[in-house]
């Protein structure tokens, strides 16, 4: 019983894996590049003709001339081997450098992935300095030519070899009787079809699993043909057998110079533990190709010039978020300035609104945030049905937008004055440089205090391990410019722009008696105070009073 993946194969394909013969003429080797780290070990081979080759094991993963066929572990079997054979490139070059690289091969030992991605960098090295033009993932056997079809590209030639042999795997006598005999110089198909044109000679043998074959032109040797049909055409000649496994044959006046045979299962002689046992390695080989495949496909290959500055990362994502951080600071700061010098008093009716009532404000902000889309839709709508509306609804839909965006900036701006003018009266540490007398001062210090969490957290990334406490001061950070958006857009709503005030009293008030009443329509100023002083003076009337009396 064959244990090994390749005696597995080689049990499928009979004679056709025959002993490997003369190889290919070696190609000259240009220049050469061995790059050996930590975590990298590559080979670059630049030829006099052709494309050059890159081989790189890096960071667990085989890479190919860009693609990635496989991984392994550092210090593994394959890791040593391909060190080793870097090692002695290094210190031979030209002929003997070309003839060593060919002729290498994975070491004895080696087990399950490792040993399919050695044999994938072997095949790779001796296809470049024989300048093959075959698949890379084809084992490098003489005179065999192994062509699959439906998604050999995907999985590789032996992983279709494996899918065939697998849903035949009742038949595996069939594939016996079929492929005994066959000489060396064989073409083999797995999962396609195949067309022999009338001027075109095929020397050596045809095998087609899976698939069917039409022939028109000579076929210098036998035809096998497994699990498929057999055409062949008028004028068609085979100089040998024709064996048909589970196969059909169409013949339209085509020649054989050999014989018809039908193989059978009762010609086989496999007997059936055998059997059962080839059947189990081919679903392993099938299933450990797959997975193979997927982690390729699912994974991210990272070039090793981009590992360099890997140890950095943490830091350049600190300083490239702190500078976002500061940027946006000074642009609202830039903005505050503005606001200040041309529409300052606007500001300070909506910042004193803001600070009186910062519940009423939230809660209109919240009602405002929701109606802002039906608001716009519905002007929209109403112009839209109008007679002169059309050409104000051209300007409302890109500037109703833009004003709800400009009431939002105006509140934030005025939260941050107030946030900044508590931190000039708390007389924290690091706060001496805010002036309440200064608002440009008082709003950039707000701005600061507001974006605090978010610069927190950048300078956190510095650390790797504080990633809960990273996305606890983001959170922070947002839900603080939440509330303060909220909170600034209703003071905007309420005091219309901060075109008129608010008359509702604030939780900042020390009591009634210090309350001050502001009516902006009248200009008039009452104070409760007042009142109560000239109340005596009513009651110390012994008689009725006039309606003219003062």
């Amino acid at each position: 019983m064959l244990r090994s993946r390749r005696g597995l194969l080689a049990l499928g394909l009979g004679v056709l894996l025959v002993p490997a013969g003369a190889w290919a003429q070696t190609r000259s080797v240009l220049s050469k590049e061995v790059s050996v780290g930590k975590s990298e070990a590559t080979l670059r081979l630049e030829f006099a003709h052709g494309n050059p080759l890159e081989i790189a094991l890096h960071d667990g993963s085989v890479v190919i001339d860009g693609q990635t066929v496989g991984s392994y572990q550092p210090a593994d079997g394959l890791d040593t081997a391909w060190r080793t054979l870097l090692a002695g490139a290094v210190a031979v070059d030209d002929g003997a450098l070309a003839g060593m690289l060919r002729d290498w091969s994975p070491p004895e030992g080696l087990k399950g992935d490792e040993e399919g991605v050695a044999g994938r960098i072997a095949t790779a090295l001796h296809g470049a300095l024989t300048g093959s033009t075959g698949t890379r993932t084809e084992a490098p056997k003489a005179g065999v030519s192994l062509s699959a079809g439906q998604g050999g590209a995907q999985e590789g030639a032996q992983g279709a070899t494996a899918r065939a042999l697998l849903s035949q795997a009742g038949h595996l006598g069939v594939f016996e009787q079929a492929l005994k005999g066959l000489g060396k110089n064989t073409q083999l198909h797995v999962g396609e079809d195949v067309n022999v044109a009338a001027d075109d000679t095929v020397k050596g043998s045809l095998v087609v699993i899976q698939g069917d074959a039409r022939v028109a032109g000579t076929v210098d040797g036998d035809i096998v043909v497994v699990g498929g049909t057999l055409e062949l055409a008028e004028g068609s000649h085979v100089t040998g057998d024709v064996r048909l496994a589970d196969s059909s044959l169409q013949r339209d006046g085509g020649s054989v110079g050999g014989r018809v045979v039908n193989v059978s299962m009762g010609e086989s002689s496999v007997d059936s533990a055998t059997r059962a046992h080839i059947r189990d390695e081919v679903r392993n080989e099938l299933r450990s190709e797959m997975r193979e495949q997927l982690r390729a496909a699912t994974r991210v290959h990272t070039h090793p010039s981009r590992s360099l500055f890997a140890p950095f990362r943490g830091i350049f994502n600190a300083v490239g978020g702190l500078i976002g951080d500061l940027v946006t600071i000074l642009v609202l700061a830039l903005i505050g300035m503005g606001v200040v010098s041309f529409a300052g008093d606007k500001l300070d009716t909506v910042a004193e609104t803001a600070r009186r009532s910062p519940g009423r404000s939230a809660l209109v902000g919240v009602a405002g945030t929701f109606l802002l889309i039906p608001v716009w839709i519905l002007g929209m709508v109403a112009l839209a049905v109008s007679i002169v509306g059309i050409p104000v609804m051209i300007a409302w839909i890109p500037l109703f937008p833009l004003a709800a965006v400009a009431a939002g900036i105006l509140g934030y701006l005025a939260v941050a004055r107030n946030v900044g003018e508590w931190l000039a009266d708390s007389e924290y540490r690091y706060t001496g440089w805010i002036r309440k007398s200064n608002p440009v001062y008082a709003i950039a210090g707000g701005l600061v205090a507001l974006g605090a969490a978010f610069m927190a957290a950048h300078v956190l990334y510095v650390v790797p391990f504080f990633g809960l406490v990273r996305g606890l001061l983001t959170f922070v950070g947002v839900m603080l410019g939440i509330v303060a958006i909220q909170i600034g857009f209703g003071a905007v709503i309420l005091t219309r722009g901060g075109r008129r005030g608010s008359t509702y009293p604030g939780p900042y008030d020390a009591s009634w008696e210090s309350s001050v009443d502001v009516d902006v329509d009248q200009g008039n100023v009452s104070s409760p105070a007042a009142s109560a002083t000239a109340e005596p003076d009513a009651d110390e009337s012994s008689g009725p009073r006039e309606d003219g009396d003062a």
